[in-house]
């Protein structure tokens, strides 16, 4: 199996996404330069600006990905799955996080984080320079996770019955393992804080032309990519002996469960009797969605959760209605 690469379309949409994303999160890290040692203080200034960088940001990508889907059902030759056939609101995903919590609070968590530091004992100054990188992070993942909802969105509006997972090197292990993978349009997509691989929509017809091997991306890699993607100097020399691929990469995955540096703080509820990911934004009488909840007291369900419990594509077109994610 040959080492596969992005189709052109998902990858100038990968690199125009990043750039924006890098963008917007030097223009964050500015503001955040401004802080000084009262925290709440300082970050009062400077938040307005924050939300408006964010908003602008999230705007952008969740627009992007509307016109991405498309252009790459249309260069893999899905041509009928083109035509939506319900009108995505992309920019009702602007001013929620991925975990459905509203922005605001996201990048508040800067500050908290700060404080956090203070408490081990770190000066104010350091502590401020230890929460730039939390920012950093953060809001980066805020972004992608923008795009992710959208494009999943968008995915939902069309007749598409899954994905492949492909990846935007360089990559990590976790992600390498799961490269060319076909899902269903109803599975979770699962990643890690800064995961950027791509979703491409996929028909059964055209799933095989998209697959990717593990080994033939590790085998592209020189010694310090290698090192990087399998986690460590020993596992990058294990592999070039021989060792299982995906043991290997399952074992790293292990420890970084343990240690926990992606297990994340996903906000979620029981909803149809499992686990789902929800958000509170616009459920207000005044919100869209909340309009068309018609003030039931419930959780908004995000998009890839309306996929994950769906029972059927008319299911699926009532509950994005119902939560107000399409029109």
């Amino acid at each position: 199996m040959a080492l596969q690469t992005l189709p052109s379309s998902a990858a100038d949409y990968s690199r125009r996404q990043r750039l924006e994303i890098q963008a917007a999160t030097a223009a964050v890290l500015r503001q955040w330069r401004r802080m000084g040692t009262e925290f709440d203080a300082s970050y009062s200034r400077i938040e307005p600006t924050l939300l408006t960088i964010a908003d602008v940001a999230q705007a952008k990508i969740a627009t992007a990905a509307q016109a991405y889907i498309p252009a790459v059902l249309a260069e893999t030759g899905q041509t009928r799955a083109v035509e939506p056939r319900l009108e995505v609101r992309a920019l009702s995903l602007v001013g929620v996080a991925g975990d459905g919590l509203p922005t605001d609070g996201l990048l508040y968590g800067a500050v908290t984080h700060a404080k956090e530091m203070v408490g081990t004992g770190m000066t104010a100054p350091q502590a401020l320079a230890s929460s730039s990188a939390w920012l950093s992070t953060a809001f980066g993942t805020l972004l992608s996770d923008t795009g992710r909802s959208s494009e999943n969105l968008a995915m939902q509006a069309r007749p598409v019955t899954g994905y492949v997972r492909m990846l935007n090197p360089p990559s990590c292990g976790r992600c390498v393992i799961l490269a060319g993978k076909r899902s269903g349009s109803s599975t979770a997509f699962a990643r890690h804080p800064g995961c950027d691989c791509r979703n491409i929509p996929a028909s059964e017809s055209v799933a095989g032309d998209l697959t990717v091997d593990a080994n033939s991306y590790l085998d592209s890699l020189d010694e310090a990519g290698l090192r990087k993607a399998l986690g460590s100097r020993a596992n990058a020399q294990a592999y070039i002996d021989g060792a299982d691929t995906n043991q290997l990469i399952n074992a790293y995955r292990r420890k970084l469960l343990t240690n926990g540096t992606y297990t994340g703080g996903v906000r979620s509820a029981q909803v149809y009797g499992r686990g789902v990911k929800y958000t509170t934004e616009g459920t207000t009488r005044r919100g869209f969605a909340g309009a068309r909840m018609a003030g039931r007291k419930a959780p908004r369900l995000m998009p890839e959760s309306i996929a994950a419990i769906s029972t059927s594509n008319a299911d699926q077109e009532r509950l994005l209605r119902l939560y107000g994610w399409v029109l």
